[in-house]
């Protein structure tokens, strides 16, 4: 069961929130932990006994370092940890819902929590529903327990935070349901023809489909997670700043995803010597997170491909390419919406040899494959370039500033009414699909 789910939307939500709000305060995080077990376990049995498991062993071991700071502790809990997430990713035929997120925020509190920036947990119900919180259980954003603990005893609740909460969970819906998922059946009839038969330009409106759709509906997911958590009375952190205004790489992945990119810089970049220990230890430093980041999302070698291709581009604007582009405004944006593209073909097709055949329709100076209908790309632009400029106007600065300036009055209300019931045809009618993130 996930956010764009019937059940979820008309069953799960509505019979939650009426046992949230029902009970006294000091019961919520009770209400919070067993409904994050059961909206895991209506789509995993397994999952939900693994997500306990993990509350569990983690919550013992971060009383015991409580108790003595010996590293043996911490040791065993990233042992724990992290072969357990190997496990499931690598290893076992269906992967947990969520795990790879849960996975890193327990780790977080549990290196907290031995370097004594913070104390455990005050009960197991707590931790559970800190971990299980249903809104950010399946893709994030990933929360460090250091700013949420203090939600978890005391959180505000208003009016004003529900009402704002809907409306950001109606627009996050909107953009995964009308945006990313339309965009994205181009990109999979793209799939469906071979990438051998089509024109160098539907070559590149794929790489820009491909993009447009794991951006609105990842955001879109995130929209939706601080929504919610925001109608819970939870102030969740944004997982993404405008990432296509850009002017480097490494820009845009200070602004895409920007919770994970959060926890690698804080608990393995800085730790590992940050960029205070010279050239070399910077570069190799770079490359741990990066090569762990693109390992993190999958185990085919796309994925490391990916991570070592950002890490290059990262380490070179570092040392070479950064003070060019800070001084070249037009031409560092048109590297960032030049390369972006190019590394999410990377990302998005695991095959080597497809990979290698889908290069050689963007780049048609070597390989093979050869246009069946040049003019493909024709029919495919006036198909879904009005969904192409919709998703560059809803995701300008424009588009953001007037959301937060008009997005409480009536004529807001009525269009995100208006899209909401949209979302609901399209979701009847099986025009939509699961979220990207949710398989890694």
């Amino acid at each position: 069961m996930g956010f764009t789910d019937l059940n979820f939307l008309f069953r799960f939500l509505p019979l939650f929130f009426v046992l949230y709000f029902l009970c006294p305060v000091k019961y919520r995080n009770g209400i919070l932990f067993v409904s994050g077990i059961l909206f895991c376990g209506l789509s995993s049995p397994v999952g939900a006994v693994v997500l306990s498991i993990s509350i569990i062993v983690n919550y013992a071991l971060t009383c015991l370092m409580d108790f003595s700071s010996n590293r043996v502790w911490l040791f065993l809990a990233v042992i724990f940890n992290v072969g357990q997430l190997c496990y499931f990713k690598y290893g076992a035929d269906a992967l947990p819902p969520g795990i790879s997120f849960y996975t890193f925020t327990l780790l977080s509190m549990d290196i907290d929590v031995w370097l004594r920036r913070e104390k455990p947990a005050r009960s197991l119900t707590e931790l559970g529903a800190f971990t299980a919180m249903f809104p950010k259980l399946l893709s994030g954003p990933i929360t460090s327990y250091a700013d949420t603990t203090g939600q978890m005893r005391r959180r505000k609740y208003s009016a004003k935070k529900m009402e704002y909460g809907l409306s950001l969970t109606i627009l996050g819906l909107s953009f995964k349901i009308l945006i990313a998922d339309t965009v994205g059946i181009l990109w999979r009839n793209i799939q469906t023809v071979g990438f051998e038969s089509i024109s160098t330009p539907l070559a590149w409106m794929g790489a820009a489909a491909y993009s447009v759709q794991l951006f609105f509906d990842f955001q879109g997911y995130s929209l939706m997670a601080v929504g919610l958590g925001s109608m819970l009375g939870f102030d969740l952190p944004q997982n993404f700043d405008h990432p296509y205004r850009s002017r480097s790489i490494s820009e845009y992945y200070r602004r895409w995803h920007m919770s994970l990119g959060r926890w690698f810089r804080d608990y393995l970049y800085i730790p590992l010597g940050g960029s205070r220990s010279g050239a070399f230890r910077t570069c190799f430093n770079l490359f741990a997170v990066w090569i762990l980041t693109g390992i993190w999302h999958g185990i085919t070698w796309n994925f490391l491909l990916w991570g070592l291709v950002l890490g290059l581009f990262i380490t070179l604007e570092k040392f070479c390419l950064g003070k060019f582009l800070n001084a070249h405004k037009l031409l560092s944006r048109m590297y960032v919406w030049f390369l972006i593209p190019l590394t999410w073909v990377i990302f998005a097709i695991t095959d080597l040899n497809s990979l290698g055949i889908y290069f050689t329709r963007l780049f048609p100076f070597w390989g093979s494959g050869i246009a069946v209908n040049p003019s493909d790309w024709i029919y495919h632009g006036k198909t879904y370039l009005g969904f192409f400029l919709a998703a560059l106007a809803v995701s300008s600065p424009v588009a953001d500033y007037l959301w937060k300036k008009f997005w409480n009055t009536p004529v807001a209300k009525g269009i995100l009414f208006f899209l909401f019931w949209v979302c609901v045809y399209r979701i009847v009618n099986g025009l939509h699909n699961p979220f990207l993130y949710l398989g890694f």
